[in-house]
């Protein structure tokens, strides 16, 4: 036997389909002992209402689509909680999707949760192309960027200040008397370029040339410790390491103990986002706060307002990230 229907809770009670569906959304007039009723038949069968049939009928499925680039990096489990926990206080439930850092992914897992008929869409984009936001303006789909901004795109985003990140990183170092840093970036993404910018504007500040074998990406179907191993290799011997995220600089604190390195005595190791697991490593690793959860709630809490319709202007929050220091450096 399949599960309950709605014509099963009407037939029990003696009802039309539309009566029991008035009393189960609580909408028109239904005869209150009807109403309870068919509330506890409902109950007792184990009636799951059609939610997507429901946001047929009163235009809302209460579902917000959240589309991050890997759900494999903690800090977007971070920011995810943020977003439901706002989300959830209005009765919103959410659906998760990935696009692994492919822009084709990107756009295909956009069409999917559109097909699913989200109320709203959270969208930490790929890159800095502005196609995917030009599909969703033309579309009408209410969203907020979360963690990356597009340039030059007027739209609603949350982010922490990456050019900020990259100076107080640079800073940091510094002022610990490195001058020998391996700064180990992200690729492609608006800011991993703005955390560099902002790394070699400090750098230069300084007096201090960065040549380019000093700055490495993470690509795709690249592990940071191969591109850590390959520098060390052709004879790299900095004093410290720059991670773009504390993911990556967890990979790294491995990759050193692999090679015989001391932290922080032979190499220091910065990370940035301020992670669960950065209290945890050996040692304890210093890292930038990007106030991942508050970035899910701000995110939340703009993207009510617009699926509301209660926001004409366009919300642009860049939060302030603060270093994080511990024994690593």
């Amino acid at each position: 036997m399949g599960p309950a229907t709605l014509k099963d809770v009407a037939r029990i009670c003696g009802v039309s389909i539309a009566t029991a569906s008035r009393a189960l959304n609580d909408k028109g007039e239904v005869n209150p002992e009807t109403r309870k009723r068919v509330l506890a038949v409902a109950e007792e069968l184990g009636y799951v209402p059609n939610s997507l049939a429901k946001g047929l009928w009163s235009g809302k499925t209460k579902i917000v689509g959240v589309l991050v680039t890997t759900i494999e990096n903690p800090f977007y489990a971070n920011v995810v909680s943020g977003i439901e926990r706002v989300l959830s206080d209005y009765g919103y439930n959410i659906l998760l999707s990935s696009s692994h850092e492919d822009p084709e992914r990107e756009m295909e897992a956009v069409r999917v949760l559109l097909e699913q008929r989200v109320d709203g869409l959270v969208l930490a984009p790929v890159q800095s192309s502005p196609a995917v936001v030009e599909f969703l303006n033309k579309n009408r789909v209410p969203f907020v960027l979360v963690g990356r901004n597009i340039p030059d795109v007027d739209t609603n985003f949350v982010v922490c200040d990456d050019q900020l990140i990259g100076q107080m990183a640079a800073e940091h170092l510094i002022k610990k008397g490195h001058r020998k840093i391996l700064f180990i970036n992200s690729s492609g993404n608006h800011s991993a370029r703005l955390r560099l910018q902002g790394y070699l504007n400090t750098m230069k500040k300084h007096g201090i040339n960065v040549e380019d074998q000093w700055i490495r990406e993470v690509r795709a179907n690249e592990t940071a410790k191969a591109i850590l191993f390959k520098a060390l290799d052709q004879g790299l011997e900095p004093t410290a390491i720059f991670c773009f995220c504390d993911h990556i600089a967890v990979e790294i604190v491995r990759g050193l103990y692999e090679r015989g390195l001391k932290i922080p005595s032979d190499i220091a190791v910065l990370g940035v986002d301020n992670l669960g697991v950065t209290e945890i490593t050996n040692p304890p690793l210093t890292t930038i706060d990007t106030q991942h959860n508050e970035m899910g709630m701000k995110t939340a809490e703009i993207l009510l307002k617009v699926m509301e319709n209660r926001s004409l202007d366009t919300s642009k929050v860049v939060l302030t990230p603060k270093l994080i220091e511990r024994s690593s450096s």
